[in-house]
């Protein structure tokens, strides 16, 4: 209810003062998958959520839910954001995403670990893979760009690419994923 409520106000506070362009909507797949984004700045989830009609259950680093107050990990939690403890194999947040999935909703990830601002190659963190492999759904590659540092009035595009499907669910299987994934992503970014 919140995250509606909060994705309607986005349109209304955020979209006059940022000109974002969404491309390749149509690549946005029925049913459960898990959507694996680059990540330049903490606008990002906004862009995603105001580009997609069905809700987003984010996996966000713990660190959100316990450094900045009670009220801030409330809140995440009530917007349908759930904690991952990073640089770990995090049982309660993969246990999660799957039954999210298995309802056959959206999970979204930013496999970099943390933002990246460099313009460095894209170099995903294997979770999101192994996310989509365990559960046999597929990875949606979307890469946000923007020119320079994003403010009011900046130009923003997402772009969904093409979802990439698990062969199988085993680790060999999502390493392969994984790097079809990244290839895509990379691919998006030069064009």
């Amino acid at each position: 209810m919140i995250y509606h409520f909060l994705r309607l106000l986005s349109f209304v506070l955020v979209r006059p003062f940022y000109r974002i362009k969404y491309n390749g909507k149509a690549n946005v797949p029925k049913g459960a998958f898990v959507l694996a984004s680059n990540h330049i700045s903490y606008f990002d989830p906004i862009c995603l959520g105001m580009g997609f009609r069905r809700k987003i259950w984010f996996m966000a680093k713990s660190e959100l839910f316990t450094n900045h107050g009670a009220f801030a990990g409330t809140f995440l939690r009530l917007c349908g954001v759930f904690p991952v403890v990073r640089s770990s194999a995090d049982k309660g947040a993969v246990d999660k995403a799957s039954e999210l999935l298995h309802k056959g909703k959206i999970v979204g990830v930013f496999p970099q670990g943390g933002i990246r601002r460099d313009g460095q190659p894209f170099e995903p963190k294997a979770g999101a893979a192994l996310l989509a492999a365990k559960n046999c759904v597929p990875l949606l590659p979307v890469l946000i760009k923007a020119e320079g540092k994003i403010r009011p009035f900046s130009k923003i595009s997402v772009t969904i690419g093409e979802a990439v499907f698990p062969t199988d669910d085993s680790l060999k299987g999502a390493r392969e994923l994984n790097r079809r994934f990244k290839a895509q992503i990379n691919k998006m970014s030069e064009e």
